[in-house]
């Protein structure tokens, strides 16, 4: 109450009159009490460090514990997005004549989990797991378990001939 009368001042006739300069009580006293059990935090991070292994293979080793984000997304720049709206009715025609081969291709890693490199005689274990087959070999002769799922191939495989097929469909596309 004495806060009250303190910034009410009384004109020539003795009506009240606010106070036209704030006070520091008075700027305390107008504030709105914010919630002390909510904070918002927001964290943007302008440069995702982005998990090598795991862009290149599909696969890390380190797994959860990993630091790095495990994405597998190529951003384009705007001026690049825009160019892409551009694209002619001619090249969405070449595109979708394919035969799917996209959708088969994204189930595969395009990359050896192993060696990080492209696949040279691929192979395919009883898990459905692609290794080049000297990777997979000298994999074998350490460790009889598959390198990504870890469970036991008894050191047998078969030749990815479906992957040799869709590889050398893509390298003919491009």
């Amino acid at each position: 109450m004495a806060s009250d009368l303190d910034s009410i001042k009384k004109n020539d006739s003795g009506d009240p009159v606010q106070f036209s300069m704030r006070t520091d009580k008075n700027k305390i006293k107008n504030q709105i009490k914010q919630p002390t059990n909510v904070r918002t935090t927001l964290l943007v991070d302008y440069q995702p460090d982005v998990c090598k292994d795991y862009k290149q293979t599909g696969f890390c080793g380190y797994g959860d514990s990993c630091k790095f984000l495990h994405s597998r997304d190529d951003f384009k720049a705007g001026w690049k997005l825009n160019q892409d709206w551009k694209i002619s009715d001619d090249d969405d025609n070449k595109n979708n004549d394919n035969g799917g081969l996209d959708d088969k291709i994204t189930d595969i890693p395009f990359k050896c989990v192993i060696c990080k490199d492209d696949y040279k005689t691929p192979i395919v274990t009883n898990c459905n797991h692609y290794f080049c087959s000297k990777c997979f070999t000298d994999r074998v002769r350490k460790d009889t378990n598959c390198f990504i799922c870890g469970k036991e191939t008894n050191g047998t495989a078969k030749s990815a001939k479906t992957l040799q097929k869709l590889l050398k469909d893509r390298d003919q596309n491009k």
